[in-house]
């Protein structure tokens, strides 16, 4: 159990950030995507937010659809709503949804820094907000709840904080602000109120929910500020809602993959789910048959369970996977070979896509032949669990680092197993979910050891050579280590993820330099260090270097690519938190292929895109 609850540490934050700067953008030119194709009604891109009207019907924030989906409570679809854009009807990346006390439906349209407010038939009444921090500005608007005097609050995750406005969109009063202590807040996201007027906020950050009085004043919480697996801790909390007859609380335990339950006096009751069957999810609906609707956002689904008693039964999944030749499930990063074939890992399909020079698919390797879906994984060899970075070497051998596994695996460059090197361990050689893999010019292979906060360092017969590394701040220690990658000199540059920077090696592991927010110093809470500015970084993820050792890094929680010189000197940037093409919500791995093309995995859009730097 704990081996499955820990692998969360490696997966992606969904808690992310645009970026709002007067630097110049680089010239970096829009190409193509694969995986931008509009999707059926019933295949799902990031469901997030539910709730349902009156009559009964659900309704669902189809997040990286860019609209609302309407259905019964047998999960039959009986309308879509709405389309990439920001005129009035038109959403991007929408991440919450409510109906309140008139059958009106707010949706919190959360890439255009706005709410809007519909009639019961969905026509456009009004809207209000845009980006910034005063009132009646967002800096992130996710979850909505109404109360019974119709008032409706709105958790607005940057800022840590929520907004109380009236029925009419009239601003009312903040509750919270950032930080640790009771009643402040830290990347607030849930929001439900119970039938006494308590407001209900998952504090997700801080690991706990926290309860306040419809003025704002803090009343009581449950949890505390260190995640954990135990009744009354949580792992970055999302959704949260109540039963509508016995005032049950119920809470979308993210990060820890399950969803808790607890009584109308806040006494925990029983606990659900378990990874890879619930990946992240965020959101639960409960209603008056005992079904529980949850968002199993990783998966791309709506999972529904029965409730008997204290106990809790599979019932049916809404949505069909997103395992098609050009759809993935959390894309994590990209590689081409010298023949211009590129390899995608697609983490929760748990498979490798091999396409052509001209886009063409040419094999799967994995479970099941690679058919992907919440249970392609497997531990037998040619088999993955949550797939990570992948190198190739010299001789376009293919190395991919299998993250849940514990171990690397190697390929021939047409998907013929050749070995698997380490095992779960904390001794010399062995790992704990590894995110990153590099070959450099002589064979030897590093890995990115993520649990152990080390790199490893073994020659091309992967015999073990050296490690360096610690948990720390200091020169030479990670927090989270993620991608590897090597320079034109043999030198290793590894992402740093929670120390928000990126370390610079000599191929031995002799610190060189390091570079991020905050000129890399480091925070063990990356909150406390969290830079928007040009060249800081924010839970940065992915890495590569071009011909002329030019490093680009995913800064992944900023949503752009940043560009720097081989001695981490900022030189540009492009991208920023949309869901227009050319743009970015989680960028992950990435990889400059001969022809200079830029290519990116975005892991909550779930798409690669294509860019090529303008001369």
């Amino acid at each position: 159990m704990m081996r499955i609850k820990r692998v969360i540490l490696l997966l992606i934050l969904f808690s992310l950030l645009g970026w709002n700067s007067d630097y110049t953008e680089a010239s970096y030119d829009y190409q193509n995507a694969w995986g931008n194709e509009p999707d059926s009604a019933n295949l799902f891109r990031t469901p997030v937010a539910l709730a349902k009207d009156s009559f009964g019907n659900i309704y669902m924030a189809d997040m990286g659809n860019h609209r609302i989906i309407k259905m019964d409570s047998s999960g039959k679809i009986l309308k879509t709503y709405g389309s990439l854009g920001n005129s009035p009807g038109q959403f991007n990346m929408p991440f919450g949804i409510a109906i309140d006390r008139d059958g009106n439906i707010l949706v919190a349209d959360t890439g255009n820094y706005r709410i809007q407010k519909f009639d019961p038939q969905f026509n456009y009444l009004k809207s209000w907000g845009t980006k910034g921090s005063k009132n009646d500005q967002f800096g992130f608007p996710r979850e909505i709840a109404v109360d019974q005097q119709n008032n409706y609050y709105i958790t607005d995750e940057f800022n840590h904080r929520i907004q109380k406005y009236n029925s009419d969109g009239q601003y009312i009063l903040t509750i919270g602000s950032y930080g640790k202590d009771n009643g402040q807040l830290a990347l607030p996201q849930g929001l439900a109120i119970n039938n006494k007027g308590e407001v209900y906020v998952a504090d997700t950050y801080n690991n706990r929910i926290q309860v306040f009085d419809q003025n704002g004043s803090f009343k009581r919480k449950i949890g505390g500020l260190e995640p954990g697996i135990g009744p009354y801790k949580f792992y970055h909390p999302r959704g949260i809602n109540f039963d509508p007859k016995s005032g049950a609380l119920y809470v979308a335990d993210t990060y820890n993959n399950r969803i808790m339950k607890f009584d109308d006096l806040d006494r925990f009751v029983y606990t659900t789910g378990i990874f890879p069957n619930l990946v992240y999810p965020n959101q639960i609906l409960p209603d008056e048959d005992g079904d529980l609707f949850i968002t199993d956002t990783g998966n791309n689904r709506i999972e529904v369970y029965k409730e008997i008693g204290l106990s809790v039964s599979y019932k049916m999944s809404i949505g069909i996977g997103r395992n098609g030749d050009k759809q993935y499930a959390g894309p994590f990063d990209i590689q081409s070979d010298s023949k211009g074939n590129i390899f995608v890992s697609d983490s929760f399909n748990h498979r490798i896509m091999k396409y052509n020079s001209s886009g063409s698919l040419i094999s799967k390797w994995g479970s099941m032949y690679g058919t992907g879906g919440p249970w392609g994984y497997g531990s037998f060899v040619g088999q993955f669990f949550v797939p990570r970075q992948i190198a190739v070497d010299r001789y376009d051998n293919v190395y991919v680092a299998d993250s849940v596994n514990h171990r690397i695996q190697k390929f021939s460059n047409s998907g013929i197993f050749l070995a698997a090197y380490g095992s779960l361990g904390t001794l010399s050689g062995y790992f704990r979910f590894p995110c990153g893999v590099a070959v450099d010019s002589k064979g030897n292979i590093f890995v990115s050891d993520s649990e152990n906060n080390r790199i490893q360092k073994f020659n091309s017969f992967f015999v073990y050579m050296k490690e360096w590394g610690g948990t720390g701040t200091e020169n030479s220690e990670f927090s989270q280590p993620m991608q590897i990658a090597i320079d034109s000199k043999d030198n290793v540059y590894v992402v740093d993820r929670i120390n928000n920077r990126v370390q610079k090696f000599d191929n031995n592991g002799k610190f060189i330099a390091k570079w991020g927010t905050n000129n890399g110093s480091g925070n063990q809470d990356p909150l406390e260090n969290w830079g928007e500015g040009p060249g800081d970084l924010f839970l940065p993820t992915g890495i590569a270097i071009d011909e002329q050792d030019r490093v680009y890094v995913t800064d992944t929680s900023n949503n752009r690519m940043n560009v720097y010189d081989e001695n981490g000197r900022f030189l540009e940037h492009f991208g920023s938190f949309s869901g227009e093409d050319g743009q970015f919500f989680s960028p992950q791995g990435l990889d400059i292929d001969s022809n200079g093309n830029i290519i990116i995995a975005d892991g909550l859009l779930h798409k690669i895109q294509f860019f090529r730097k303008l001369d």
